[in-house]
């Protein structure tokens, strides 16, 4: 099979049929059932990798309803600087995290069904394609169950030849049923996916990639169990004492990718901060944090992060929409391990004035320094320049309601190029965001080619710690939670416990779209986003008569977000199922609260 890379968005010369969302997507597909396409191992290899660009794996193209509107905006990760889209909602809208995609999943039900008819390829070629489709197909499960809880399991491309069409109408499996699946799906198919690729078959599932599945797949459940409710008589929620069982099958799946030897956590660069930013962006094969990576290629399928990330006067277009809020900087510790609150004030409550405005943030933990763009930090050759207002001698502050405002007479802006602003589309915290941003050049719409590691070794390091906490093994938990501080740079813990191990995951995964997924698991985000107000971090120019500006210094105050507060309501637990899916099939009931 070619480099799937090349897979990625290609226009077949025959495109997949589409079919509407009825009845679990029954219509027939033409192009899988024709019988030319098993004849070739090109047209096999191509629907192949359509079956793997298809899979929902929340890559950094996933934007929730409008344009660069992402998953973290809904989060306590940061705010969006746009007054536009519904992450601006001060209660989180429900039905637009969905994805219910029975059309996908018959298209690999039917790829299982045809794959032993393709004689071009050889017996163990197509045991291999078939442990491939069926991945694809548990992924995707997972994809819908931690949506929507039980999901109809439906393992055969189902057909509608004018019968009775009642025989379609497929009931809700319950929720557990579902991750079981998942489960013995990844199982079964371990042994048959080789343990390694070569270099053009790298984007391609591996045994361990399906470990990884199953090891978050059976964290999520645990979860589900321990933390959250039945309801629907199963069908979302998971009864409490299957919890210890997926806390184990978690860590056992965890135990065999960190035993393999064939992982470990990037070190390529010296300065740790360098090194994080760097992890994301080395796409080597002397990369071995990467275990299951989705490829981008401007040349087909490029991404767009970037042009919507871009800081303000960095940007072709858009940019500036994804910001850092002041409490998720904070969560940062410092290298000494020490609380990450910022220093803005000394003992006495009285504002720290900076010569070097980047002073503030000497010794945080270099993830942070590596994944998020503070104020003045340097960026593609010149300097992220962020300023909210300028104080007077007498003490007056000056803010400005555009960026061309000028101070008092003087050519001095008084807020800098980047912002912060209330209005426009700049920073609306004081940060922008650097992982996964690319440091040397501006990068414009579809032409950024940063990929997506679906699953990385740290993460695998932290379901390990995660699932060992709560079943009491503390000590391995520290062990594994020590490795990752190690490669970040900072302090190790001495003890831990099961919030520090949620903390030491907030902090590394950050902006990587867990998180949603992680307090929608513990059952946490109806406290944690209870009418939340998040903060901003505004540096403010110390002005002195007869100096330069670069000779000023600088006083930061956190303060309040122009942004309204947020709140999860509890039903957001489990996702609204689409109407269409209940209106075609009476038996699929809709979840609780809506």
């Amino acid at each position: 099979m070619k480099n799937l890379k090349s897979y990625i968005g290609i226009v077949f010369v025959i495109a997949l049929a589409t079919a509407c969302n009825n009845i679990l997507d029954t219509s027939p597909t033409n192009v899988l059932t024709d019988p030319d396409v098993w004849k070739s191992k090109d047209a096999i290899d191509a629907y192949l990798g359509q079956l793997y660009d298809t899979i929902q794996v929340e890559d950094l193209e996933y934007r929730i309803e409008s344009e660069g509107q992402y998953l973290s905006e809904f989060t306590d990760e940061a705010v969006r600087s746009y007054t536009w889209g519904r992450a601006n909602r001060q209660l989180i809208p429900e039905g637009i995290f969905g994805w219910w995609d029975y059309q996908h999943v018959r298209n690999i039900n039917t790829f299982l069904a045809k794959i032993n008819s393709a004689t071009v390829l050889s017996a163990e070629q197509r045991k291999v394609y078939e442990a491939e489709a069926r991945f694809c197909r548990a992924m995707s499960y997972f994809a819908m169950v931690k949506r929507y809880g039980g999901v109809p399991l439906v393992t055969v491309a189902q057909e509608y030849n004018g019968g009775d069409v009642k025989t379609l109408q497929l009931p809700r499996n319950k929720e557990y049923e579902i991750y079981d699946f998942i489960k013995a799906e990844c199982q079964a198919i371990q042994s048959i996916l080789p343990e390694t690729r070569q270099e053009d078959e790298q984007y391609r599932a591996t045994r361990y990639a399906a470990y990884a599945l199953e090891c978050r797949a059976m964290l999520y459940a645990a979860s589900e169990a321990k933390y959250g409710n039945v309801q629907l008589d199963g069908l979302v929620g998971i009864p409490a004492e299957k919890a210890e069982g997926y806390w184990k099958d978690a860590k056992a799946a965890a135990e065999k990718i960190i035993n393999s030897g064939k992982f470990a956590l990037y070190n390529a660069k010296e300065d740790k901060a360098e090194n994080f930013q760097y992890l994301f962006l080395d796409e080597s094969s002397a990369n071995k944090e990467q275990i299951f990576t989705k490829a981008f290629d401007s040349s087909n399928k490029g991404g767009t992060f970037d042009y919507f990330n871009a800081p303000q006067s960095f940007k072709l277009d858009y940019g500036c929409v994804t910001n850092p809020t002041e409490d998720f900087v904070a969560e940062f510790e410092y290298k000494d391990g020490s609380d990450g609150a910022l220093k803005v004030n000394d003992a006495s409550g009285n504002p720290i004035k900076y010569a070097d405005p980047t002073d503030l943030f000497k010794d945080k933990d270099p993830r942070m320094l590596g994944s998020i763009l503070y104020p003045f930090s340097p960026w593609q050759g010149n300097r992220v320049e962020v300023r909210k207002g300028i104080i007077k001698p007498d003490g007056t502050i000056v803010t400005a309601s555009s960026l061309s405002d000028k101070y008092e007479g003087t050519n001095t802006t008084i807020a800098a190029k980047d912002g912060t602003l209330t209005s426009t589309d700049v920073t609306k915290t004081g940060f922008y965001i650097k992982k996964f941003m690319t440091p040397n050049k501006q990068v414009d719409y579809e032409k950024g080619e940063t990929n997506w590691m679906v699953f990385r070794y740290a993460e695998v390091l932290l379901n390990y710690a995660e699932a060992c906490v709560e079943l009491g093994d503390n000590a391995e938990a520290l062990r594994a939670v020590n490795l990752i501080r190690e490669r970040a740079g900072i302090a190790p813990r001495t003890s831990i416990n099961r919030d520090q191990v949620r903390h030491e995951r907030k902090v590394e995964l950050a902006f990587e779209n867990h998180r949603w997924w992680d307090i929608r698991r513990w059952h946490i985000a109806d406290q944690l986003l209870n009418a939340k107000q998040f903060k901003a971090l505004n540096p403010y120019l110390v002005w002195e008569e007869g100096k330069e500006v670069s000779q000023m210094k600088y006083i930061f105050k956190v303060e309040d977000a122009p942004k309204d507060p947020r709140t999860f309501l509890p039903k957001l637990y489990y996702e609204r199922i689409p109407s269409d899916a209940i209106s075609t099939n009476p038996n699929i009931i809709q979840n609780p609260g809506y």
